[in-house]
């Protein structure tokens, strides 16, 4: 056997040890960062759907449990990651200065729910806002 055969037969050396490690870690590195940001997206939508559906809930059940009358309320969720404003508000009509008034009369109810960040600084809240418009039964005189 010639020296150049000897060499070849050896095995890797370790510059080829070093460049081939500095490639691995280049490549985790950029495949843990999109792993960090699906974990992010997924817990962002997440967020998302808890404060649709906390909304929809809001508006579902206005009017139900008591009356619905003209103003707002709020709170947070037990786990106080979400906070929620309910705001009643009577609509406009153009049979307000009608003779003969329908018996019914128009609310718009807004339901608006935000995360609550530990630390505000660092993020702006994400805010949902359902707005939908109920037929009540006007006061009577």
């Amino acid at each position: 056997m010639n020296r150049t055969s000897q060499r070849k037969a050896r095995g890797f050396t370790l510059l080829e040890v070093i460049v081939a490690v500095v490639i691995a870690a280049l490549c985790l590195s950029a495949l843990a960062q999109v792993f960090a940001t699906g974990v992010r997206a997924a817990g962002t939508a997440s967020d998302y759907t808890r404060a649709v559906t906390l909304a929809q809930s809001l508006l579902a059940g206005a009017g139900v449990e008591k009356a619905l009358e003209d103003g707002a309320e709020g709170g947070t969720t037990a786990d106080g990651k979400l906070a929620w404003t309910l705001t009643v508000t009577q609509e406009p009509t153009e049979d307000a200065d009608a003779l003969v008034r329908p018996p019914l009369e128009l609310k718009r109810v807004i339901a608006r729910v935000s995360t609550v960040e530990a630390d505000a600084s660092v993020t702006r809240p994400r805010v949902v806002e359902l707005s939908t418009l109920l037929a009540v039964p006007r006061p009577t005189p």
